[in-house]
């Protein structure tokens, strides 16, 4: 046959049922004819079966949306080490984020967010920018908010139900936000982003587990947080950071929360480098003890949910900003001091990983606690910019058990580096604590570094 887009329907539609979910998603990029009949099965084109790595979109590139090469984006499966390209014209210059089930929210200098699945190009627009409760007190551009204003992005379920074919209202997508970065939500039908209030803010990542949306703070304290319509939108600690970890230090711990066959982890991401060899040395060992002590008292008010409700007004609140907008035009000297802006000044050095118990410690004021984890088994964790992901390696082609996958999230820093981030990427062994690449190539950006779409 001279041409693949003469291929009669029925013969394409008995190849694309044998072929497994990649493979259906790179051949939609064939021909149009071929992704106008993928638009047209039952369900949406699903996920990749293992995360694939969504490349950077390079800074000239973002400046030219009408640049056709601004419209392809890259994309590294780890099945087969392999680079895949696909016109994706709707993230041309926008900001992204992993949102899971398939999906990407994005964000552009119209500030206005999308959750967009890029392979159906079904899209769906949630409330903008200017409808968060808390805006930053001072003037900001559009193209720094683009850049700064979103941290992590959560969703619930997939929007799309593949009963009804087309997207239902019975999804949430929550989201860390703004200069101190706290925690909002919404959901189909809503005109703007509703604030989970309370006096503790600067959260670092939040998952949904058990039917729940949890948070963890920066100083390591897990919350959960209830959104029915009958309940207080207030989040509610339930478990102390960690005991083996000293906290105090901010900046050079990067903290994720991920579910993990039926049990919900605690990753601990530490950083090092010319950056932040600045601070004081450290220990993963170290103990913590006046981060542990909240001094809250425990309330029997809602005895009959799976938590105790703990006062979280307590916590002690970290008192250091990690997510102070950085001036893109006039760095600041002495961020730069130490280093040549060529070098790369941090790197990921190890990760710690803890496990969420019951505590059955006498007088505690929590019902929960972290104990630590040492393997992985035949698991493997994805984190960075994308809702983080626990995987069964061996169920998967080309994924490593015990294995951490990470990307470059380091955000904050991007503009102490020459061409932007995306170098800190890599796979930590759990066994050994030695870290190898998973992408060999390079893809920098200040805008999008490579985040995990998956």
């Amino acid at each position: 046959m001279s041409k693949w887009a003469d291929l009669p329907c029925d013969v394409f539609f008995q190849i694309m049922c044998r072929l497994c979910s990649d493979d259906t998603i790179i051949s939609s990029a064939v021909c149009k004819s071929w992704h106008l009949l993928l638009k047209s099965v039952e369900k949406l084109p699903l996920p990749p079966s293992c995360p694939w790595l969504m490349l950077a979109e390079e800074s000239k590139q973002s400046e030219k949306i009408n640049d056709e090469e601004s419209r392809t984006r890259g994309f590294f499966n780890l099945r087969n080490a392999k680079v895949h390209y696909f016109k994706l014209p709707e993230v041309a210059g926008r900001r992204c984020f992993g949102a899971s089930f398939g999906w990407l929210l994005t964000i552009g200098t119209d500030l206005q967010i999308n959750l967009l699945h890029p392979f159906s190009k079904y899209l769906l627009c949630l409330p903008p920018i200017a409808t968060f409760c808390c805006q930053y007190e001072f003037k900001v551009t559009p193209e720094r908010l683009r850049r700064m204003f979103l941290k992590k992005v959560v969703l619930s379920r997939s929007p799309w139900n593949p009963a009804t074919r087309e997207c239902d209202c019975d999804w949430v997508v929550m989201v860390i936000y703004g200069e101190y970065q706290q925690l909002a939500f919404t959901r189909p039908g809503y005109k703007a982003w509703v604030d989970i209030t309370h006096t503790q803010k600067r959260y670092a990542d939040i998952a949904f587990y058990k039917g729940k949306f949890y948070a963890v703070h920066f100083d390591g304290t897990l919350v959960v947080c209830r959104i029915d319509d009958n309940k207080k939108l207030k989040p509610k600690a339930v478990a102390p950071p960690p005991e083996e970890i000293n906290l105090k230090i901010q900046i050079h711990i990067q903290k994720y929360i991920v579910e993990s066959s039926g049990d919900l982890l605690f990753v601990t991401r530490f950083r090092g480098g010319k950056f932040y060899s600045r601070l004081n040395d450290y220990s993963y060992e170290e103990d913590s003890d006046s981060d542990t002590d909240n001094g809250s008292e425990s309330s029997d008010e809602d005895s009959e949910d799976d938590f105790e409700n703990e006062d979280p007004e307590n916590v002690v609140e970290d008192e250091d900003s990690e997510n102070a907008v950085e001036d893109e035009d006039s760095k600041d000297e002495s961020d730069e001091e130490g280093f040549a802006k060529n070098d790369n000044p941090y790197v990921t050095i190890g990760f710690t990983v803890h496990k969420l118990t019951r505590c059955t410690q006498e007088g505690s004021i929590f019902k929960y606690k972290w104990v630590k984890v040492d393997s992985l088994g035949d698991q493997a964790l994805f984190v960075g910019n994308s809702s983080s992901l626990s995987l069964t390696a061996s169920s998967l082609n080309g994924i490593k058990p015990n294995c951490i996958y990470f990307t470059d999230d380091d955000l904050m820093h991007f503009t102490c580096t020459r061409n932007g981030g995306g170098f800190d990427m890599g796979v930590y062994r759990m066994e050994d604590a030695i870290i190898m690449p998973h992408y060999s190539g390079q893809s920098l950006s200040f805008l999008c570094s490579p985040l995990w779409y998956m």
